[in-house]
């Protein structure tokens, strides 16, 4: 190799290969355990003494396939991400991010800007109730199991793939699924980060323990337990209205202690209110019915008579006058709230004509409660009935089935201390819950959180409404949410700048050539391969995706600026006002003036293809000597 093309910073073909990273960590604390260029784990057992647990008696889980599973974490992609600016919302001034594609290859191209800077990861994963869309992870052939996807789906589109009860590996299945995302997913949480997992009871014991495993037992933080719906009587012996939120801390040494805001705080003392006024032989409200007075206070009838409630006019009469109780519930008191009046029988109204309380006594909730209040374990009135009348009022009734209401996605964000300005993770995205979240979260406390959502191209079912509208996907149907959300927030924001945007992204196979190869593969392959290669990228490939690709692997972030300027007749690609500069353009080769005159610009950074030089070993010495004379890192792909 000669000293020019030494001098060359050449872009890495893949994601970062974390088994080779984890074997060089332990050749450097122990150098004595390497025999023939290989670690001998005996060795290293034998160093670590005590210290080193019994191999013929362990605590904990194992399934079959999880050997195949942690591998298919480990293995690098030389994957990409493709640009949609037709797909996106404000392209050009957003930091939030959309990205359709499996998430375990998403994930993976992550790893390289995004290592330890999430400060919130929430995913609302498969229950696996039987009827859960799978992703079966073809261990062998990587990316191939995202691109050949339909192999999941016939060819009308129709699923033909979901996790059976019947399957002898149901709950294999499912753990060979999630474990490879969860380890993925911890590298990317800051050491001050947190993930909170959505599940229902078929697995929150499966998943409390691999999580256990993933992010050590000390930093399995809780599990909430979560009023999931009310007022079902479905089940075989029991009517479920609980699901489950596992909470984990990258490192619980550096974590600070969840706590409530004063919105939750108040929230949280008026639910404790409207409980107390429940019969709890009934269920049901009695005559210690209460209500929020225009002021913020909170008004409770102190005496026996029993109050009526008065709506638009009309009274609401109770259930039974005999039990002298109102079938209220918590659901229904927060949807209806603003419009109710109350009045007690012989005593007069409530409220007088300038809304004033009248013959009443009044408590105040404080909304200055100790800041070091802790949020309970378990999660009331935030439904998924919330979640539903969210997506009814943006026009997208009937398009999801039980989606999570952003106020659940609000209250675990905002638990977490110093998320003002974090970035948010959600590689489940669904319905698009927590992209709508975070946006309508900023607009009420002026943060500017990121987000980043991921989501498979999952075929919608034929028979659904959304299927009938046109929509193909799921996918689809998530980037409807967030333009609608956007636009609704918009429509109320009075010029406070919020980010309401998203750039879009398809995952895709890398679009050059000479990285498109198993890295598994033989060295003499490679060879061969490497050698019938033409050209060292795709014919069909637009000069933004290489762009996009190359920073990717050189580590940047998904929102980088970038424009087209054109220095001395050549089409150059600016990153940051030119603190990087890229010529991705193999037809042109360009002249050594030329190349004077990008340096002139005084970048960090120059890249350039290596096809773009086609094969003119004086011009990449020149080039080399220039950038080192200019100060100037040189990169080529």
């Amino acid at each position: 190799m000669s000293s020019s093309t030494e001098s060359f910073r050449r872009t890495p073909g893949s994601s970062p290969d974390f088994q080779s990273e984890y074997a060089s960590q332990l050749a450097s604390l122990f150098p004595e355990a390497i025999v023939d260029g290989k670690l001998d784990i005996s060795k290293i057992r034998e160093l670590l003494g005590e210290d080193a647990a019994d191999e013929s008696e362990r605590f904990g889980l194992f399934w079959p396939g999880k050997h195949n599973a942690l591998r298919a974490a480990q293995l690098p992609t030389t994957a990409t991400l493709v640009p949609q600016p037709e797909f996106s919302k404000n392209w050009d001034g957003t930091k939030n991010v959309f990205i359709e594609g499996d998430n375990l290859e998403v994930l993976k191209i992550l790893q390289k800007h995004y290592h330890g800077k999430i400060k919130v990861i929430y995913i609302d994963p498969p229950y696996n109730t039987g009827q859960d869309f799978i992703y079966p992870d073809n261990f062998g052939e990587g990316l191939d199991s995202y691109l050949e996807w339909t192999r999941q789906i016939n060819q009308e589109g129709k699923k033909v793939s979901t996790n059976s009860e019947s399957e002898g590996r149901f709950h294999s299945n499912w753990l060979n699924m999630i474990y490879p995302r969860l380890k993925l997913a911890r590298n990317l949480l800051t050491q001050d980060g947190v993930i909170f997992i959505s599940i229902g009871r078929e697995e929150v014991q499966n998943l409390t323990s691999v999580c256990n495993q993933i992010f050590g037992e000390q930093n399995v933080i809780t599990v909430f337990s979560r009023e999931q719906k009310s007022g079902s009587n479905q089940g075989d012996y029991v009517a479920p209205q609980l699901d489950f939120i596992v909470a984990c801390a990258r490192s619980r040494e550096s974590l600070k202690p969840f706590v409530l805001t004063n919105k939750e705080l108040e929230r949280d003392n008026e639910k404790s209110l409207f409980q107390s006024s429940l019969d709890p032989l009934r269920g049901c409200v009695n005559q210690r019915y209460w209500m929020e007075a225009p002021d913020g206070s909170f008004i409770i009838p102190p005496g026996e008579n029993f109050p009526e409630i008065i709506k638009d006019g009309s009274h609401i009469p109770p259930k039974s006058r005999n039990d002298k109780v109102w079938r209220w519930s918590w659901a229904s008191y927060l949807a209806q709230k603003d419009q109710l009046r109350f009045k007690d029988t012989g005593r007069g109204t409530l409220l007088d004509q300038n809304g004033q309380p009248s013959k009443w006594n009044v408590y105040t909730v404080k909304s200055n409660l100790d800041s070091d209040m802790r949020p309970r374990d378990y999660i009331f009135g935030l439904t998924n009935s919330a979640g539903t009348a969210e997506l009814n009022a943006l026009g997208l009734e009937g398009l999801f089935d039980n989606p999570k209401p952003t106020e659940l996605i609000q209250f675990l964000i905002s638990i977490v201390q110093d998320t003002s300005d974090a970035i948010i993770l959600d590689f489940f995205a669904g319905s698009g819950t927590t992209g709508h979240a975070v946006m309508a979260l900023n607009a009420i406390d002026g943060g500017t959180r990121q987000v980043i959502q991921v989501q498979l191209p999952e075929p919608t079912s034929e028979d659904s409404d959304a299927r009938r509208e046109g929509y193909l996907t799921i996918s689809d149907l998530t980037r409807k949410r967030l333009n609608a959300a956007g636009d609704s927030l918009q429509s109320t924001l009075s010029g406070q700048a919020v980010d309401v945007g998203y750039r879009s992204y398809r995952l895709s196979d890398t679009n050059f050539s000479k990285w498109r190869v198993e890295s598994s593969i033989a060295a003499n392959k490679l060879e061969e391969h490497l050698l019938s290669l033409r050209d060292s990228f795709s014919e069909n490939r637009s000069s933004d995706a290489l762009l996009i690709e190359i920073l990717l692997k050189q580590g940047y972030s998904l929102s980088e600026k970038f424009r087209d300027i054109n220095v001395d007749n050549l089409q150059i690609k600016s990153i940051s006002d030119n603190i990087i500069l890229a010529y991705l353009d193999n037809a042109i080769k360009p002249t050594l003036m030329q190349i004077r005159k990008i340096l002139d610009l005084k970048p960090m950074r120059f890249i350039i293809l290596d096809d773009s030089l086609q094969g003119d070993d004086e011009l990449k010495t020149n080039l080399v000597q220039e950038c080192k004379s200019s100060n100037v890192e040189l990169w080529t792909a």
